[in-house]
């Protein structure tokens, strides 16, 4: 597949033929002429140069655009409650519309500054892949693996909601029915793409005893809810890889200098 970019830069996306790269290319096959809706904050270096109180001002502007009155001093303070209650306001209200997706992003953004880095980039084709969805073949799982190299094209969790590790990690309410609500297993298969811009260890700084230690008392109630046999932290944060680029230093080069990705196609 080619990645191709506004200034006419292309960069080449090597896909395997497993049964998800296989997948894959029919996926895009059907979206090679559908512009990706790529917004600023997808570039993985959209708040490189912004400062906290900087990028919280963007929150509380994006929050205005969709009726919602955030409180910037609690953000400033990365008041996770706080950051909670507002993530379920958008929960509850999201419509599709942009402008919701522009205020969950910044939520998200402001939780993670000071943790994330940005090693990965994604490509989303958002409401225009609704009818291209699939529902998650177990096959799909069979390798997934938790950590990945620079250049690997891969696909990982992607759900409304949270992970069972981000739902305790956000404290969010120690109440099953809720857990069950928000914390989702990996359920569809989207048009989603990750490409890794460095290699990247998804447990690295993860507190896989504490978690355990609380997913004990909720795991079976849980994976009952869902109807799946299990869900440990491997498969919370397992990937499953099934493409390669040889040219993240051009990828990289062409989201620093702005350069916006267009089209995929084979």
């Amino acid at each position: 597949m080619k990645l191709i970019f506004s200034n006419d830069h292309v960069v080449e996306l090597n896909i395997d033929n497993s049964p998800l790269g296989t997948t894959y290319q029919k996926i895009y096959k059907n979206l090679s002429r559908v512009t990706i809706p790529f917004r600023p904050w997808d570039n993985p270096y959209y708040a490189e140069n912004l400062t906290y109180p900087e990028l919280v001002d963007r929150l509380v502007e994006y929050a205005q655009k969709v009726s919602v009155d955030v409180d910037r001093s609690k953000c400033l303070v990365q008041d996770q409650s706080y950051f909670n209650g507002i993530h379920k306001i958008y929960e509850q209200n999201y419509n599709g519309h942009p402008s919701w997706l522009d205020f969950h992003e910044h939520i998200h953004m402001c939780e993670v500054y000071f943790k994330e880095s940005n090693d990965l980039f994604c490509i989303d084709y958002r409401e225009k892949s609704g009818l291209l969805e699939k529902s998650m073949n177990p096959e799909w799982l069979s390798n997934t693996q938790t950590t990945v190299q620079a250049g690997d094209v891969y696909v990982q969790w992607s759900e409304l909601g949270k992970t069972p590790y981000t739902y305790w990690k956000n404290n969010e309410p120690n109440d099953i029915k809720r857990i069950c609500e928000l914390a989702k297993p990996w359920l569809k298969l989207r048009p989603k793409i990750y490409v890794a811009l460095a290699d990247i260890d998804k447990l690295k700084n993860i507190k896989c005893d504490e978690f355990a230690s609380w997913w004990k008392d909720h795991q079976t109630a849980w994976t009952q809810h869902w109807n799946i046999p299990s869900w440990n932290i491997e498969n919370i944060f397992g990937v499953t890889v099934f493409g390669k680029t040889t040219q993240v230093d051009l990828l990289k080069e062409q989201l620093k200098n702005n350069a916006v990705p267009v089209r995929v196609t084979l």
